[in-house]
């Protein structure tokens, strides 16, 4: 009896095997079926923004996709030189020597911009785009690339929106395919007109603003304005001038380009709740922010060792990728290095890509043209970052929990460290009334004050605290619309709808109107239900 039952419970077992095998086969088809619809597919990548850190947050999603099969085309003001074998660059060649000349000739000039006031620096964010849009359309690479057989298709095609459609009829003469529009510039302020949905300026600040959680009415009512004059200038100022600059570069009638730009399948932004205010986004615009922040690698043994044997700790002091440092002048520069002598018990590295300094510099300094910024930040003796406060460095130094000490020098830097300093994770040094002593007064609050340390500890935690990493759900949507390339019920309705009806202006107006006529016919009824008759007798001719 028990030989008969142990038959039976193999045979069950042996019953339940197969059936788990068949489901395994049929998931297993089912997966690999879905993976065949994007397999191999020949992908373009647009990356006309000239900045080296827009290169930096978009280079990751391109050697991702090289690395899961696909072929990837990329017309770049930048050129990775070790980039896969299945990843083909096509050089914008003219692009950074448009807006910076030979150093001497530059037409964008940043320090000024430094001190712009709100709707100065919402023209001078725009000029930039149309500086940069003038370099692409005389690039050898864009006509290169225009040169493609007229019967040539793209399975998608993948473009940094910040700076403006200027290369994105390419988009037509490749007959449309699905369009995945991207930003390394958080959540631009222009978003909804390429995607829908509402940006409550009540909320929301502009890039310009420094604005307190909640805003006060006179914040509000500034935001409110510098908003409009934003969406106002760049309907009928930028866009307008940025066809005219493109349409030089092709010999086809260019379709509008802002209808181009709505035909945005899905919506890639570097931003994170973390450090970034809450937004009502349609469904189609998807998080990503901090993707560039790749596991770290080992540092070389100079670099380990200095920072290894810092007595009290490390300091990490780089100004991005278009600050460069000969811009502090040589009396700041000279400022950094005193201040730096003052504090021996600490060590510091600065990126300082300038000819030569302004005098030697202490034993606990060391100098280079260049810094690994993410693996430096990884090290736990790393205890503070001097930083401009990019985006991207304001999230690697979030990520790896290192309080910031900022010297914002233009466009969203002031807006990046304005909420660090808000959530106690970092301090301001002004750069206009910059000395030493502030410097050193900056560099010991932060250091010797464990508030700062535990402050962007929290922020880090909410930074990190993900279902998965960023880069791994900017490629699962890019393979999404793939396979869904003529998909649209993510996309808001909203962005086919003027302004007035897509925020209910339009029904309110009638309303209102509706309600006054109203209120005209009830008073009219009202006079005449009262009216005194006139029983006074008349007066007999005499």
């Amino acid at each position: 009896m028990g030989q008969l039952h142990s038959q039976r419970l193999t045979r069950k077992q042996y019953e339940r095997g197969k059936m788990r095998l068949f489901v395994s086969v049929i998931v297993s088809a089912m997966l690999l079926g879905i993976a065949s619809q994007v397999e191999c597919a020949n992908i373009l990548v647009l990356m006309s923004v000239v900045s080296q850190s827009h290169f930096i947050w978009i280079r990751p999603i391109v050697n991702r996709l090289a690395e899961v099969g696909h072929n990837v085309t990329v017309l770049s003001v930048n050129v990775d030189s070790a980039a896969p074998a299945n990843v083909t660059y096509i050089h914008l060649e003219n692009s950074y020597n448009t807006l910076y000349g030979n150093g001497t000739l530059a037409r964008n000039d940043i320090l000024k911009r430094s001190n712009e006031m709100a709707m100065a620096a919402t023209v001078s964010f725009y000029k930039f785009g149309l500086l940069g849009c003038e370099g692409a359309i005389t690039s050898k690479g864009l006509q290169h690339l225009l040169q493609y057989p007229p019967d040539f298709r793209f399975d998608l095609v993948i473009y940094d929106f910040t700076c403006g459609p200027c290369v994105l009829a390419l988009l037509h003469k490749f007959h449309y395919p699905p369009l995945v529009s991207v930003t390394g510039f958080g959540v631009p302020q222009f978003t909804e007109r390429l995607v829908g949905g509402h940006k409550a300026a009540s909320l929301v600040p502009h890039f310009t603003q420094l604005t307190d959680n909640p805003m006060p009415f006179s914040q509000r009512f500034t935001n409110t304005l510098i908003h409009l004059f934003d969406a106002l200038y760049r309907r009928y100022v930028f866009l307008p001038r940025l066809q005219q600059i493109a349409q030089q570069a092709f010999d086809f009638p260019l379709p509008d380009l802002t209808e181009l730009e709505q035909r945005t399948l899905i919506m890639l932004t570097n931003s994170n709740p973390a450090l970034d205010p809450a937004e009502s986004m349609p469904p189609n615009v998807i998080p990503v922010g901090g993707l560039q922040i790749v596991k770290p690698k080992p540092l070389p043994s100079e670099l380990q060792n200095f920072i290894d044997n810092a007595p009290q700790g490390a300091v990490l002091f780089a100004m991005g990728t278009n600050f460069k440092s000969k811009m502090f002048t040589a009396e700041r520069q000279a400022m950094f290095l005193e201040a730096f002598a003052h504090l021996p018990e600490y060590r510091f590295l600065w990126k300082f890509d300038d000819d030569q300094l302004p005098r030697k510099a202490s034993s606990n300094v060391l100098i280079r043209s260049w810094l690994p910024q993410n693996d430096i930040l990884t090290q736990p003796k790393v205890r503070a970052f001097i930083t401009h406060c990019g985006l991207m460095s304001t999230q690697e130094a979030t990520y790896h929990g290192v309080p910031m000490i900022g010297i914002p020098i233009y466009v969203d830097q002031h807006l990046n460290l304005h909420r660090t300093v808000q959530v106690g994770a970092g301090v301001k040094l002004d750069l206009a009334t910059l000395t030493t002593g502030s410097i050193v007064a900056a560099l010991r609050e932060v250091l010797q004050n464990a508030s700062y340390q535990q402050a962007i500890g929290r922020r880090s935690a909410l930074f990190r605290d993900q279902p998965e990493k960023p880069l791994e759900r900017a490629v699962w949507w890019i393979e999404w619309a793939l396979r869904h390339p003529r998909e649209d019920r993510l996309r808001s309705g909203t962005v086919a709808m003027n302004y007035l009806a897509s925020n209910g202006f339009d029904v309110f107006a009638c309303i209102v109107v509706g309600a006054v006529a109203l209120l005209m016919i009830i008073r009219k009824i009202v006079s005449f239900m009262y009216q005194v008759p006139n029983t006074r007798p008349k007066e007999k001719l005499k």
